[in-house]
């Protein structure tokens, strides 16, 4: 299933949620009434009304509505408290945010996997939370959008796992990613919060009822009616909460599974997790009072599930290694017995990805040619090339992610350490803007100054000579390592790094492709804009946003006038009748530009499939690109939020 298919039906599974949701508040509505109805037949001195006068009766439709809104209510708090995406997931599970400096060696070795599996799959790098406090192995990914995704991993995943099985793991959490599932998560997270509410509601009355019980117990027997209808209450939602989200996330498990050992081509690595998940003493779960909401976006069980069979979010652990291999679990068997008795660190945390080695300086085999050169060296590219560039889209592979390695292992340690740094990060950005630019001497230089100040404007200068004299492959990694850095800043300082990057392209009165994409990825990572519910499903409202996306492409290959005249015309007939040729007349504006991503983003992710591909046929139509050529069409994927991974062309001198 490709990538636009897995996002296709991530947002099936959102309407399905929606029907889940309706269908059990209908049941929970008639459970609360019939064991309220019973409960009162039983403790009543008379006769009481028959079912069906009971059906017709004022308390029976205040029940049913006072139901409704309490299900409504705890629904639309939830999800105003998770409307800031994953960080607001991550600091309900008790998440702390790693900093992006660290020198610990279990959060250094995270960052760095971490960032190669970005890199890889061309995704933004996810903030980074631990949670200290947990004692299990367990990780997850939310967010209701690329730009506010967290992952979020236990203490004791970092303590317990190898690199490889760590890696694994990740390699799960991205592929949630990728399929879509993320954004759903936290949807089912808010949706269900007010099923689950019935469920404490009943429980806490039901313990009030206990301990009052406990003191007097002259009505011993109807108050125990009452407690039974109490019970029922507290756990019919409970009960079609978890029912929901087994029906939904079972299966996708499976799916992450399988992606991550497509993706690190290493199956020992995860079913070594879901191994030491088995065998550890805290397995999977958590400690904290959200392990309920959470269960379903969890890498394990957050806790024990009575009838798992058909309530448990995730297959038993078994099943998940014999899907992986069959042949796995007497090995993983005897290395974990092996690992108990010290043969192997139950801490053990290799050398960081990043650490200066043999390869540190330079790239090995296939990766060194492919980043070679430079931005203006040109690439035959032939119709099987182009092909799989279009089917690289969300689709990582094992190479992806070896050159993804590379390229992380040959970033300068002073580039490194810049990108990780908090006060230098945009600092970095300026001087990674610098190579876009037509021009940036002292009116650049000055502008930081007066913005910053003058220490930040010699620094971006000198980190500007590092960058250009480093491998132009390692601009785009730089780019997403420097905005998750400066994510963990305040509001305001994202505001300010925003505002100057706009500046900064608009200094000499033109604004190339590359300047805008870069800015346009700047914004978007700091300042996100409101998600539009809904999505265009047409490309008949949106041509002109087609036009101007495909014309500023067209425009920036350097083909002559009539070449690009004929891509456009090629390209834009697929999509409308009428003529458009009028938007090669000039450049779009950055002002125009944004508004067609930012249109062209809400279509449905069956619909992005052409247009990504239309995107490609414009960069390969004289069947040749340079580096600078194919990393902006990276971009613009990602603007598209269509991540593709890091192109492996030959280049020639």
């Amino acid at each position: 299933m490709s990538f636009y298919e897995n996002q296709h039906r991530a947002r099936r599974n959102t309407s399905l949620l929606v029907a889940y949701f309706v269908a059990a508040v209908v049941l929970i509505v008639v459970a609360v009434n019939a064991a309220i109805y019973i409960a009162l037949a039983m403790i009543s001195t008379v006769k009481f009304m028959t079912p069906l006068q009971w059906v017709q009766s004022g308390p029976c439709w205040l029940i049913a509505l006072g139901t409704v809104v309490v299900i409504a209510g705890g629904s639309l708090f939830r999800l105003a408290q998770l409307s800031k995406g994953g960080l607001a997931v991550a600091l309900m599970a008790g998440g702390t945010p790693i900093d992006p400096n660290t020198r610990n060696l279990q959060e250094r070795t995270l960052i760095n996997i971490t960032e190669e599996m970005a890199i890889a799959s061309g995704t933004r790098v996810p903030r980074i939370f631990i949670l200290r406090d947990e004692p299990g192995i367990n990780a997850f990914v939310a967010g209701t959008e690329p730009g506010n995704t967290v992952l979020a991993v236990t203490q004791g995943t970092l303590d317990t796992l190898t690199r490889d099985e760590l890696q694994g793991v990740i390699g799960h959490e991205f592929s949630h990613i990728l399929n879509g599932d993320m954004g759903l998560n936290v949807r089912l997270i808010g949706i269900l919060a007010g099923i689950l509410l019935i469920g404490q509601i009943g429980e806490f009355l039901l313990r009030s009822q206990r301990h009052r019980s406990s003191r007097n117990s002259k009505n011993g027997g109807q108050l125990a009616v009452l407690g039974l209808a109490l019970m029922a209450i507290g756990y019919v939602g409970l009960f079609f909460g978890r029912l929901i989200k087994a029906a939904i996330s079972r299966q996708r498990e499976f799916l992450a599974d399988a992606s991550s050992v497509q993706f690190t081509r290493n199956p020992d690595g995860i079913a070594g997790a879901l191994y030491a998940i088995g065998a550890h003493s805290g397995h999977s779960n958590l400690m904290n009072r959200h392990a309920e909401d959470m269960s379903h976006m969890c890498f394990g069980e957050t806790l024990k599930v009575r009838m798992s069979g058909m309530l448990a979010t995730h297959p038993p652990i078994d099943e998940r290694i014999k899907a992986i291999d069959p042949q796995l679990m007497p090995r993983l068997k005897a290395r974990w017995q092996k690992r108990q008795a010290g043969a192997v660190s139950a801490g053990e945390a290799p050398t960081p990805a990043t650490a200066v080695g043999p390869n540190a300086a330079g790239f090995a085999g296939a990766a060194a040619t492919a980043a070679s050169g430079n931005f203006g060296a040109t690439s035959r590219v032939n119709a099987a090339q182009a092909g799989a560039i279009k089917a690289s889209v969300g689709t990582p592979t094992p190479a992806h992610a070896e050159f993804a390695h590379q390229l992380h292992q040959a970033i300068p340690p002073e580039l490194h350490a810049a990108a990780h740094d908090p006060a230098q990060a945009d600092v970095l950005l300026y001087a990674l803007l610098f190579t876009e630019m037509r021009s940036h001497g002292q009116e650049s230089l000055a502008l930081i100054g007066s913005q910053r100040d003058d220490a930040g404007a010699r620094e971006a200068a000198r980190l500007y000579g590092v960058v250009k004299q480093s491998d132009p492959a390692l601009r785009l990694p730089l780019l997403e390592i420097t905005l998750a850095t400066l994510r963990t800043l305040g509001a305001a300082q994202q505001d300010r790094v925003v505002a100057l990057c706009d500046q900064l392209i608009r200094i000499d009165s033109k604004v190339t492709l590359s300047e805008f994409i870069i800015s346009y990825l700047v914004r978007r990572a700091l300042q996100p804009a409101p998600r539009h519910n809904r999505a265009i499903k047409s490309f008949s409202t949106i041509e002109s946003s087609l036009a101007l996306l495909f014309s500023a492409i067209v425009q920036s290959s350097g083909e002559s006038r009539e070449r690009q005249q004929q891509n456009f015309q090629q390209i834009m007939q697929s999509y409308s009748g009428a003529d458009w040729s009028q938007a090669l007349a000039s450049m779009p504006t950055p002002k125009q530009l944004t508004t067609a991503l930012d249109l062209l983003t809400q279509l449905t992710p069956l619909l992005k499939q052409p247009v990504i591909d239309a995107c490609v046929d414009c960069v390969l139509h004289d069947n040749k690109a340079t580096l600078r050529e194919l990393e902006v069409l990276r971009a613009v994927c990602e603007a598209l939020e269509c991540p593709m991974p890091p192109l492996q062309v030959t280049l020639r001198q």
